[in-house]
């Protein structure tokens, strides 16, 4: 299921992208040993020791950015840990208390064990009109459900309520639910504006006719029996993401290459930092590759269902301007926010310590301070410029996908005196389309920049290459989580079980970096490949996403769905909606240069006029390759620390991994119904009982004990977290 191809991007000064061919002779390997005995013979399946392998993944050229020198490299570390734990980057007040920080959903092992007000009732959910081979589910409208089958809102979930589907390959059998169990974020309000200084934003209550913990009228008050909402899709864990995610999110909508202003890199051709340059602020271009997670880190706090006040779908949103403000500004009567100025910091914490100001909360610096030592001045230091974002719009990221982004259009520069009357006590109006000006420093307006790039910083230490398995893998030598009953399981995880073809390398994903950039100097490949699909037709996909019918694909398209302008998120679908002139593609589409020109049958994908053994943008694929298969599909999760976050599958809807291998036992929940878009593996694998114990068994030895027990990289500061939903906890 992982075919070489070639395509590269070329990466200038870090930022800058070209694209280019490139024809890579296939290494010579040594064939899979089977059955495994020792770690030889588990690397002839591609499988290694984490601390080895993570060394040969590249990552985005960030001197462009930061300051040199070790102070600065702490400074850049220290920022991005305290943003993603700190409460105050949510919008809290009428929003909820505990505010919401990015680890309020990722605080226990990367992701979320709670199970009180944790149903979502699949509101990604699009109307089943497939119009074929290239379109699919394109132009499928929303059709969001609001009902609750599971669980109601503010209710617990117990174990007897997994798996969410009983009855196989039935669609409308009342045994089934199509609910999702994920994370609690805020409660439905309407922005406002940030304050400087100001730990709430100023949001006022908004009806929200979904999330409500009783359907009685009489109890329909704002924010009585209203519960804060939870999002649509099952929450993954951040450990070891900086490796596991070429593409991340669950459909892959953060790119791989951050643009410093929203998650989708060069999908949205308009976006531009802003630098100071020549008495100046001007507009500029960047591409950092390798840099999913500082894209994804740009999501979240924006959502009006995970972090913020907003209700996007009246052009109501927050704006990372606004979150800047909040977070950096000082008042003449009001010093700026202590970062983590309601969390406790251990003296001992392996990043923060040092800022502690245990017994007392938060740190002794600034966000300002933090990014002045890390990032170079032309990005922070204007000289008193100020820049005016007019005419902003909220733009929805996909559909039936309820997380917005916001793109500026019309930046202008004002002198600070002209601009001082904006600095007002009182929140400024949101940038919706009818606000006539908003005024920030050079340092709020790149907030998104200096978050994204701090963040993923952080995330990128969050490494569990100590499991069991790689303690093996090292030694050889049988250790307390890995003996002959884990090793039996490593073979049905390579054999029978199937499992190595979509969970691969030492990521366990065939959609980590590391797959995706196995082309020379690091050029990333392996994107769009052929497949025989489910129904023993021909098709491309993006590697690392598959339908493996957990649902039916209508319930949640994933990879299938929208990006900016209403383009494909999926680069085969790009690929072909272009050569077919169904849509221009106004970016570059990641892999369209390195489409295999023979398929894993022998098959010719396309002419090969060049006779490069590649596909090239241009070269119109052979008919039997007109076809999309991403409808339904999700990244592949890592593995590692998989028995710590669950529940499981992008819609949480198993409770344990011996559901996820009967799961897995049974050839998936919906495999007749998704025929057209289905993984060809799943099929139904005739495991014994032994057979799946020792697979979990395996898996379980995927386990690093720092995780457990909260030591460093995997130690952080105290979190309040929501626990039923409701405004106060």
């Amino acid at each position: 299921m992982n075919k070489p191809s070639s395509l590269f991007i070329l990466m200038i000064s870090g930022f800058t992208l070209g694209v280019g061919v490139l024809a890579v002779k296939a290494n010579e390997a040594p064939p899979p040993t089977f059955p495994i005995a020792s770690p030889d013979d588990a690397k002839t399946h591609g499988l290694d020791d984490l601390r080895s392998a993570k060394n040969g993944v590249l990552k985005g050229d960030l001197s462009e950015f930061l300051n040199e020198g070790a102070e600065a490299k702490k400074a850049f570390h220290q920022l991005g840990k305290a943003l993603f734990w700190a409460e105050e980057v949510g919008s809290g007040g009428t929003a909820g208390q505990p505010a919401q920080a990015c680890a309020s959903c990722h605080f226990h092992a990367g992701a979320d064990p709670r199970n009180k007000n944790q149903i979502n009732p699949n509101l990604t959910r699009v109307y089943n009109k497939d119009e074929g081979n290239i379109v699919g589910f394109h132009n499928a409208a929303p059709n969001p459900d609001t009902t609750f089958q599971t669980r109601k809102p503010g209710e617990e979930l117990f174990f007897k309520d997994f798996p969410f589907v009983r009855a196989i390959n039935e669609l409308d059998s009342p045994k089934n639910s199509n609910d999702v169990a994920s994370s609690q974020g805020v409660l439905r309000s309407t922005f406002l504006g940030t304050m400087a200084a100001k730990f709430d934003d100023k949001c006022e209550p908004k009806d929200d006719p979904v999330f409500r913990a009783s359907v009685d009228p009489i109890f329909r008050s704002v924010h009585g029996d209203q519960v804060r909402r939870v999002e649509p899709r099952n929450t993954p864990t951040v450990l070891n993401a900086s490796l596991n995610s070429f593409f991340a999110f669950w459909d892959g909508r953060a790119n791989p290459f951050f643009n410093g202003q929203n998650v989708f890199g060069v999908q949205d051709p308009a976006a531009k930092i802003l630098v100071a340059e020549n008495g100046s602020i001007e507009q500029k271009r960047v591409d950092i590759p390798f840099s999913s997670m500082a894209s994804q880190a740009l999501g979240p706090p924006l959502s009006d269902f995970e972090m913020s006040c907003g209700v996007p779908e009246e052009g109501n949103a927050r704006t990372w301007p606004e979150i800047g403000k909040k977070l950096l500004r000082a008042k003449v009567d009001r010093p700026a926010l202590v970062p983590l100025g309601k969390q406790h910091v251990s003296p001992y914490d392996s990043v923060l310590g040092r800022l502690s100001q245990y017994p007392a909360k938060g740190l002794n610096t600034t966000y300002a301070e933090l990014i002045q030592k890390a990032f170079k001045e032309k990005y922070w230091k204007a000289d008193g410029l100020r820049v005016v974002f007019a005419n902003a719009y909220v733009e929805e990221t996909q559909v039936a996908e309820p997380i917005i982004e916001m793109t500026p259009d019309g930046m202008t520069v004002v002198s600070e005196a002209e601009e001082a009357q904006n600095f007002a006590d009182e929140a400024s109006a949101p940038m919706t389309e009818d606000a006539y000006a908003h005024k920030f420093t050079l340092m709020e307006a790149n907030m998104a920049l200096f978050f994204g790039l701090a963040v993923q910083e952080y995330e990128s230490t969050l490494i569990t290459d100590d499991t069991w398995f790689d303690q093996w893998m090292r030694t050889g030598q049988f250790n307390k989580g890995f003996a002959k009953k884990e090793l039996a399981g490593l073979n049905v995880f390579v054999g029978k079980g199937k499992c190595i073809n979509c969970h691969g390398g030492p990521e366990f994903t065939n959609a980590s970096v590391r797959n995706a950039q196995a082309g020379k100097d690091g050029s990333p490949h392996n994107i769009i490949e052929p497949m025989i699909m489910g129904n023993n037709k021909h098709a491309i996909y993006d590697n690392g996403f598959y339908n493996i019918s957990v649902t039916p694909t209508h319930e949640d398209i994933g990879r299938g769905g929208k990006g900016p302008l209403g383009l494909p998120l999926s680069s085969s679908r790009q690929r072909l909606f272009e050569e077919n002139n169904i849509a221009s593609i106004p970016f570059p589409i990641l892999g369209n240069e390195g489409v295999p020109a023979i398929s894993e049958d022998g098959l010719a994908i396309c002419d090969d006029a060049n006779n490069s053994g590649f596909c090239e943008a241009g070269e119109k694929l052979n008919p039997e390759f007109q076809r999309v298969a991403v409808d339904g599909a999700f990244k592949t999760p890592g593995l590692r620390e998989v028995n710590l976050t669950g529940p499981y599958m992008h819609n949480g809807s198993l409770a344990t991994l011996r559901q996820v291998v009967e799961f897995y036992d049974n050839g998936g929940n919906f495999c007749k119904p998704n025929l057209n878009h289905l993984d060809p593996d799943i099929q139904p694998l005739g495991l014994t009982d032994d057979e799946k114990a020792n697979l979990v068994a395996f898996l379980i030895s995927l386990s690093d004990q720092r995780v457990a027990f909260e030591k460093a990289p995997f130690d952080h500061p105290s979190l309040r977290v929501a626990k039923n939903g409701t405004r106060d906890g």
